[in-house]
């Protein structure tokens, strides 16, 4: 019988890039840190952490298991030596939602709101919410993912921003819900360098 071991095991990484992977696996996202594959037959994933970030899969499942909370996060199977086996969230993420044209309610992030509050009632720092780490399932439900710098110290005003962006611009009549990729990678870029800045007052 193929554990979760043995396939972990059969994915090669050449730095963040997935040269090789089993067939049970079918990869669907990746982030600075690690990649995320599919199980076959299953409504699970594996997240598998670059050999670089191996020690980050003991520190996220710790958070989940501090979280324990399937309404705003997916819920934690298995840990083991540089993966995660957590929820399948049949989706797509707010990044998508700009890109595909699909509406980010005020409830939507509303739901993001009381995520992290939740989150910051067990002592954890919210850090590193963006577009890509918040998910809106297909039944209506939404979903914070990569918790993994939930412990950092350091002020993250990632989400703050971004729901200045949503009230200032995105919410404006004139804006357009559905934005080409290559514009709203330029603003990440922006943003990330200091050039554009929401922060109000700022």
């Amino acid at each position: 019988m193929t554990t979760a071991v043995d396939l972990v095991n059969s994915i090669r990484f050449e730095g963040a890039s997935i040269v090789a992977y089993p067939d049970g696996l079918h990869p669907i996202g990746k982030g600075r840190s690690a990649a995320v594959f599919k199980l076959s037959g299953e409504e699970k994933v594996v997240k598998v952490f670059y050999p670089e970030f191996h020690n980050l899969a003991v520190q996220e499942a710790e958070i989940y298991k501090e979280l324990d909370n399937d309404v705003y996060y997916p819920k934690l199977y298995e840990v083991g030596e540089g993966y995660l086996i957590l929820e399948y969230l049949d989706g797509i993420t707010f990044y998508d939602c700009l890109i595909e044209g699909v509406e980010i309610t005020r409830e939507m992030v509303e739901v993001v709101d009381e995520a992290l509050n939740y989150a910051r009632t067990k002592g954890l720092n919210p850090s590193d919410t963006h577009l890509q780490n918040v998910m809106l399932l297909k039944n209506g439900e939404v979903r914070v993912i990569d918790v993994v710098r939930f412990r950092q110290t350091k002020e993250c005003s990632h989400w703050e921003d971004l729901k200045t962006a949503y009230d200032t611009i995105y919410c404006n009549s004139y804006f357009p819900k559905k934005v080409p990729a290559w514009i709203v990678e330029t603003v990440i870029r922006l943003y990330r360098k200091g050039i554009i800045k929401f922060n109000k007052g700022k």
